[in-house]
C-alpha cells in the first residue's frame, strides 16, 4: 500500500537512512527555496509574507458545516513533524508517518461538499467514505502538502494553474466566504494562502488557524514558565510552596504580557538559542536546583517545548544527579530546540476494566469560543492515544471531583478571556480560534505534600486529537438522534501493513456484531456507535464508539481495539503490548 519508491534515503545527523515505508517522500523546500518561492509567487520574502498575512489573511472560526470550507490536512513544519519522523526511522521505529496520517484524518473534519486537499491512498479511502470532494495533488516527492502545492504554483502559468490549485481558486472566487482549514499556520502555509487568495481576487481569506502571535508566540511550553536566570531573582520563602509558585508566576511570558494567573507546575524554561552546551549545562542545573530547593522535589519531567507526540519526553529525572542533567543538556544541544523542566507528577488514577488512566484532563476552544464539556486522555506512557468526552455530570466516573473539572475549564477560559481582552485593547483580533490545553491532576511531593494541584501542562493552541472526538460526537448524536446523553471515546490503534480504511471498517462492524448490545460502522443500536475513522496502513489510525456513558464508550472502544489486535488487523493494542518493541 506504501506509495513511495523505498530506494530513497534521508540524511540525519550524518547517518544515511532509508527512507522506507512512508507514504510521501523525503523532499523539502529549504528556508532559501521557500524565500525563492515566495519573491517569485508573492513579490516579497519570508518576512513580507509574513506581514502581508497579518493584513489579508483572517483567523475565522466556524463550526464544521456552517459554511464552506477547504480542508487543507497538511502537517506543519512549527511541529516538526518531517524531524520526528526521522528521529524514529534512526532510533529503528516504526515511524508514524505524519504527513499521511494528516492528510487522510482531515477528511473527517470536512462538512458534506466541503473541498478535502490531500494525496494517496489512505486519503482517497477517507474521500470516498465521506461527502466531502477531493482535490487531489498527484505530488508525492514532498513530505509537506504544502511544499507540493507551492512547487505546482511556481512550475505552472500565473494564468493558467496546475489542476488542483485551479479547483481551489474556482472555489473560492464562488464563494467568498468559504473559511480554510488547516492544522497550523506556518510559513509555507502563509505563502500559499496569500498566493490562493490574490488568484481568487479575495480582498481576506478565512482561515481556521489561530492568529501568528498565539501560534507562533504564546504556543509553547515555554509560555508557562520563568527562565531559571528570571527566578532566581524572585524572593523565595520556606513557607507555602504555592506562595513561591506565584511569585515566579510574575516573571512568565504569559504573566507579563496579559497579567493574568494561569495554574501551572514548578518548572523552568531552558532556552536553546544563543547557548553552548556549557551554559545549556549550567542552566539545566539551575533549573534542577531551584526545583529542589524551593519545592523539596527530587523528580523533575524534560520536554522539548513544541513536542508533537510526547515520545521524546523524559519522565522521573533524577533532579540531584549530576550524570543525568548532562544527559538532557546533551539532548537540548542535539536537537537545538527550547525545554522545559517541570515537577514530576504523580498523577491521579482512575481504572476501569483492563486500563487506568492517569488524570489529565483538557478544556477546548473551538469556533473561537470555550467548547462545552472536556475529555479526559487515554495514553502510552506520555504519547497521547485517545479520547473520551466527559462532562461536569459524569468526570466524577473517571475520578474527577466537579470543582477540579470547572478548575479545568476556568483555566482555559482565562486564557481565551486574556487573549480577548489584549486583542481589545490592540484594536485588533488576536485570532485565537481553536485550540486545548492539558491539565495534570496530580500530587508532587516534596513541600507540597500530598495535596492535589490542578495545573496547566501543555499548551496545544493549534489543532489537536480533541477535534476528532468532538466530530465523532458530532456524527454519534446525529446518527443516534439525541444530543444529550451521548458521549464519545477516540482511539488511535496502528494498522497492520495491509488493514486499509475498507479493511479495518470491515473489521469494525465484525468486532461489534460479534459483542453483546454492538454496533456496526454504518450503523448503530441500542445507545452505541462505533466507526473507523482513518487508516494509514502500516502506521496510523483512529477508530470510535459513541455510547450513553462516557465510561461505557471508553471501555467499549478498547474492547474494539483489541478485538481488531485478536482478528489480526492491529500491529498491537494498549492492552496487548507496546508497538515501540517492533
Amino acid at each position: 500500500m506504501q506509495e513511495q519508491n523505498r530506494e530513497q534515503t534521508v540524511v540525519h545527523r550524518g547517518r544515511t537512512l532509508a527512507w522506507k515505508g512512508l507514504c510521501m517522500g523525503p523532499a523539502l523546500l529549504s528556508r532559501a527555496q521557500l524565500e525563492e518561492v515566495s519573491r517569485q509567487l508573492l513579490g516579497v520574502d519570508l518576512a513580507g509574507a509574513e506581514e502581508a498575512a497579518g493584513k489579508e489573511l483572517r483567523p475565522f472560526g466556524a463550526p464544521q458545516g456552517a459554511v464552506p470550507a477547504i480542508v487543507l490536512g497538511t502537517a506543519s513544519t512549527l511541529k516538526g513533524c518531517f524531524e520526528a519522523d526521522v528521529a524514529s526511522l534512526a532510533l529503528g521505529r516504526s515511524p508514524d508517518d505524519f504527513s499521511a496520517y494528516m492528510e487522510a484524518r482531515s477528511v473527517y473534519l470536512a462538512a458534506p461538499g466541503d473541498l478535502v486537499v490531500g494525496r494517496g491512498e489512505a486519503w482517497r479511502q477517507a474521500v470516498a467514505r465521506s461527502e466531502a470532494v477531493g482535490v487531489e495533488v498527484p505530488e508525492l516527492r514532498y513530505y509537506y502538502l504544502s511544499h507540493a502545492l507551492l512547487t505546482m504554483a511556481l512550475a505552472a502559468p500565473r494564468d493558467r494553474p496546475a489542476a488542483p490549485l485551479e479547483r481551489l481558486v474556482r472555489q473560492l472566487r464562488s464563494a467568498p466566504e468559504t473559511v480554510v482549514r488547516l492544522f497550523a499556520l506556518d510559513s509555507e502555509a502563509r505563502v500559499l494562502l496569500l498566493w490562493l487568495k490574490r488568484a481568487a481576487g479575495l480582498e481576506q481569506l478565512r482561515v481556521e488557524a489561530n492568529g501568528p502571535e498565539i501560534a507562533e508566540r504564546w504556543n509553547r511550553k515555554t509560555t508557562l514558565y520563568p527562565t531559571p536566570e528570571e527566578a532566581i531573582g524572585v524572593p523565595a520563602t520556606d513557607g507555602d510552596p504555592g506562595v513561591v509558585l506565584d511569585a515566579e508566576a510574575e516573571v512568565t511570558p504569559f504573566q507579563r504580557e496579559f497579567g493574568v494567573l494561569l495554574p501551572r507546575l514548578p518548572g523552568y524554561s531552558i532556552t536553546r538559542r544563543g547557548a553552548d552546551e556549557a551554559l545549556l549545562r549550567q542552566r539545566v542545573h539551575s533549573a534542577a536546583q531551584l526545583l529542589r530547593e524551593r519545592y523539596g522535589l527530587e523528580l523533575g519531567c524534560f520536554k522539548p517545548a513544541e513536542e508533537l507526540t510526547g515520545n521524546r519526553i523524559r519522565m522521573g529525572v533524577p533532579l540531584g544527579d549530576v550524570a543525568a542533567l548532562d544527559a538532557l543538556a546533551r539532548q537540548a544541544m542535539e536537537t537545538q530546540e527550547d525545554y522545559v523542566l517541570e515537577a514530576h507528577t504523580h498523577y491521579l488514577r482512575h481504572g476501569i476494566p483492563g486500563y487506568e488512566f492517569i488524570l489529565a484532563p483538557s478544556a477546548h476552544v473551538v469556533a473561537g469560543r470555550p467548547a462545552e464539556g472536556g475529555t479526559v486522555q487515554i495514553t502510552r506512557g506520555s504519547v497521547w492515544e485517545g479520547s473520551v468526552y466527559v462532562d461536569e455530570d459524569t468526570c466524577a466516573r473517571f475520578g474527577i471531583a466537579p470543582e477540579q473539572f470547572r478548575a479545568v475549564r476556568d483555566g482555559v477560559a482565562g486564557l481565551h478571556g486574556a487573549f480577548e481582552r489584549a486583542g481589545r485593547q490592540l484594536g485588533r483580533d488576536l485570532g485565537f480560534v481553536k485550540g486545548g490545553v492539558d491539565f495534570a491532576l496530580a500530587r508532587l511531593g516534596g513541600r507540597f505534600g500530598e495535596r492535589t494541584v490542578v495545573a496547566m501542562q501543555d499548551l496545544n493552541l493549534s489543532s489537536n486529537g480533541a477535534e476528532y472526538v468532538r466530530a465523532f460526537l458530532a456524527e454519534a448524536r446525529g446518527r443516534l438522534g439525541e444530543v444529550r446523553g451521548v458521549y464519545a471515546a477516540t482511539k488511535v490503534v496502528r494498522p497492520a501493513d495491509q488493514t486499509d480504511l475498507e479493511r479495518l471498517s470491515d473489521g469494525v462492524r465484525r468486532v461489534r456484531a460479534g459483542s453483546a448490545g454492538g454496533a456496526g460502522s454504518a450503523g448503530g443500536g441500542g445507545d452505541g456507535w462505533a466507526r473507523a475513522i482513518t487508516s494509514v496502513p502500516g502506521r496510523w489510525g483512529l477508530i470510535g464508539v459513541a455510547a450513553g456513558c462516557p465510561r461505557r464508550a471508553a471501555v467499549e472502544v478498547l474492547e474494539l481495539e483489541r478485538g481488531l489486535h485478536v482478528g489480526g488487523l492491529l500491529r498491537a493494542s494498549l492492552r496487548e503490548g507496546s508497538v515501540d518493541a517492533e
